[in-house]
């Protein structure tokens, strides 16, 4: 009788701890969220290069939709590292890691033709910039950069 109350209770403890939450989990920091998440690939920097990416920019978010699922947002580019948008404002297609309206980013941008819209080109393809700075964790240019710094990285790609 014993092995049963405790096998019961060892079971119930078990369930209830896998039913907390840990704040860290349930509500990421922002900058947990800027990591890659789900299935998305990760290409290199030569791979962006070599067809993977279309654009590389510096934008300020103008405006974002409401809607939740997809978001389109549109982007005032200020910067070009590489390639050549569309137009000054181009619209960006998101389902998940949302951009946010009145932030400036870091962009490796995929066109899509069928939408008329472009995309992050992969899982890391989204950079906030602070302060005249850009985290980048794209393999083969890791690291933090000014926009000058950047630019002549990207050159050094060309």
């Amino acid at each position: 009788m014993k092995k049963v109350i405790w096998m019961m209770i060892a079971v119930l403890g078990l369930l209830l701890s896998s039913c907390t939450t840990n704040d860290s989990l349930s509500n990421p920091s922002r900058a947990q969220q800027s990591e890659a998440q789900g299935d998305w690939p990760l290409y290199s920097i030569e791979e962006m290069m070599n067809g993977k990416t279309d654009l590389i920019v510096l934008v300020l978010v103008d405006s974002v939709t409401q809607e939740k699922e997809p978001q389109i947002a549109e982007l005032r580019v200020e910067e070009t590292f590489y390639g050549k948008p569309r137009d000054a404002v181009i619209k960006l297609y998101q389902t998940t890691g949302h951009v946010q309206a009145g932030q400036r980013y870091l962009l490796f941008l995929s066109y899509r033709e069928q939408a008329g819209q472009y995309v992050v080109s992969d899982g890391l393809s989204q950079i906030e910039y602070n302060n005249d700075n850009m985290k980048v964790r794209v393999r083969g240019i890791q690291g933090d950069y000014t926009v000058e710094q950047f630019r002549k990285v990207i050159n050094e790609q060309t």
